[in-house]
């Protein structure tokens, strides 16, 4: 092994120039006062504004950007968490709770988070308070023109069509013959950017510090709502992801299914972000491939990757990673980081990673299967790897068709390397 580590270091130099399969192996960022660890550059022109990424035939009107009308809905309320709508395109108003922890004030603002339901969801109390408890103010909005009945949470997903006008409700992409501007994954991202304006607007919140996460669908939508909008410190998508139609997991059928979909699924939104992006999922998830994640990854200029062994698909488990706040922490509040993978050497079969201060690593393994198809039913094993300073090396031999590293940290942090 120690030959292998000198051929890494030899080839670093080439290879620090390539990305390769690697998660987070775009810009290398700055490091943080006093440490070796390198952390993600700070953006500091921020566009506020209006759209960031402006491809042909998806235009949003810039006063999505601007303060939305809003009005309180007090039957709705859960204690300290507030309902309202507020206001979006073509006159519609959508659904949101917000909540702000006891300690935020104008003079000392907190950091914040958008939080994006999936299908079958809708804006959840509970989901807002979780970050609350942690320091941040939250907002979660509904995105398919509903509202949660007074028992509605992450556990107990029920709702009922919104008494106000609304956009339409999510059709699995069977409206993508219709304009743009009239489907569903448009309303949806009006939704999103207008939710994130208005948690903006509150004197006790940091909106420089603003990050987004979403579940499933509410992680496809986080996606490209990264792209589309700058405003984010951070991005953390849960099992969702961009580039399904490549996939084998149920998703991409959704999107192959469907003429006009394919004008959603590209990474050019992921390809145009600034903000740093943890993708999360497990590896046998059944909606989403872990090669659609990894593609995700290597489109990202900021990325990273958690493969959660044992995650199972659903609102309540995605809304409760632990992996998701360390990394808002490590971006909003300068936390410890996740360790963070650098580079894959595919040749000398390794991953280089950073380890922050204070954090050891607890194991790292390879991970892979036989099969020739991600998905629900791939049937995964894992081996040993070995780690060797800042290198864990893993052997290919055997037929091995993906493999991925998993690392695990000392504090229960899981991070992986992109699928190879």
């Amino acid at each position: 092994m120690g030959e292998k580590l000198r051929k890494g270091v030899l080839l670093l130099m080439c290879l620090m120039s390539l990305c390769g399969a690697a998660a987070g192996c775009g810009d290398r960022g700055e490091n943080n006062p006093g440490t070796n660890f390198p952390s993600y550059p700070v953006k500091t022109d921020v566009k506020t504004d209006g759209q960031y990424y402006t491809p042909e035939g998806i235009v949003f009107p810039a006063s999505l950007w601007q303060t939305p009308a809003s009005e309180r809905y007090e039957a709705l309320d859960r204690g300290e968490i507030r309902a309202y709508f507020i206001s979006s395109v073509d006159d519609t108003q959508v659904f949101c709770y917000v909540g702000l922890p006891a300690e935020a004030t104008a003079e000392k603002p907190v950091p914040a988070v958008v939080l994006v339901h999936g299908a079958t969801g809708t804006a959840f109390y509970d989901w807002v308070r979780a970050w609350n408890d942690r320091g941040y103010a939250a907002i979660a909005m509904d995105t398919e023109g509903r509202m949660p009945t007074a028992s509605a949470s992450t556990y107990n997903s029920v709702f009922e069509t919104s008494i106000k006008p609304h956009g339409p409700v999510n059709q699995a992409f069977t409206d993508c013959k219709k304009p743009v501007e009239q489907q569903w994954v448009y309303h949806a991202l009006c939704s999103v950017i207008a939710s994130a304006s208005f948690l903006a607007s509150f004197e006790e919140v940091d909106a420089s510090r603003m990050g987004i996460t979403g579940v499933s669908y509410g992680g496809f939508l986080t996606c490209l709502a990264v792209g589309f909008d700058d405003r984010y410190t951070f991005a953390a998508p849960v099992y969702g992801c961009l580039s399904n139609a490549e996939g084998d997991a149920e998703f991409g059928s959704y999107i192959n299914g469907n003429e006009g979909a394919q004008i959603w699924d590209g990474t050019g939104t992921l390809e145009a972000s600034r903000t740093p992006i943890l993708f999360v999922n497990s590896d046998t998830d059944n909606h989403f491939s872990p090669d659609s994640i990894t593609r995700c990854v290597n489109a990202s200029r900021y990325a990273a990757v958690s493969f959660i062994p044992g995650l199972t698909h659903g609102h309540a488990q995605g809304a409760e990673v632990k992996e998701v706040f360390a990394f808002a922490d490590q971006l909003c509040r300068n936390g410890t980081p996740l360790i963070r993978v650098l580079e894959t050497d595919v040749g000398n079969q390794g991953v280089r990673i950073a380890v922050p201060e204070g954090v050891t690593i607890a194991e790292y393994v390879q991970r892979y299967t036989l099969s020739e198809t991600l998905n629900g039913s791939t049937v995964w094993s894992q081996e040993q790897a070995e780690l060797d300073g800042d290198w864990i090396y893993y052997s290919a031999a055997g037929n091995k068709k993906f493999h991925y590293v998993s690392i695990k940290d000392s504090r229960g942090y899981y991070v992986s390397s992109a699928v190879i």
